[in-house]
Parts: C-alpha cells; sequence; structure tokens
C-alpha cells in the first residue's frame, strides 16, 4: 500500500464519520478535497501545496455539496 492510498483511506474514514448525523463525529464540513490539503502524497512522493493565500479555514474539509 502506497503512502497516497492510507492518506486517502484515512481521509475516506473520517469522511464517514462526519457525514453520520446524531453521531459525535458528524460536523458540516464534512467533504474534503485532497488537493487542499498542504502536504499529499502522489504514490509514494511528497507534493508540497503551497499556502499563497494564507491559511485556508477547514482545510481539507469543504461543506457538502
Amino acid at each position: 500500500m502506497t503512502k497516497e492510498q492510507r492518506q486517502i483511506a484515512k481521509l475516506n474514514l473520517a469522511q464517514t464519520k462526519r457525514q453520520t448525523p446524531n453521531t459525535a463525529g458528524y460536523r458540516y464540513w464534512n467533504q474534503y478535497d485532497i488537493d487542499s490539503l498542504p502536504t499529499k502524497y502522489v504514490g509514494n512522493n511528497v507534493v508540497n501545496n503551497s499556502n499563497t493565500g494564507g491559511l485556508l479555514p477547514h482545510r481539507p474539509w469543504t461543506t457538502h455539496v
């Protein structure tokens, strides 16, 4: 399993918990945009995203569309 696959698996699990209403893990910001992470992986290689606009609130989470 690559680092990218592990990162996506963890985000998918967190997203599932965030989208379950009436649970302790539920959040309004419950879908992620992996491209807004400060550090993400492509395979086992790290990709650093710059903070050109400064820190983003709720990064990488967005509202349910």
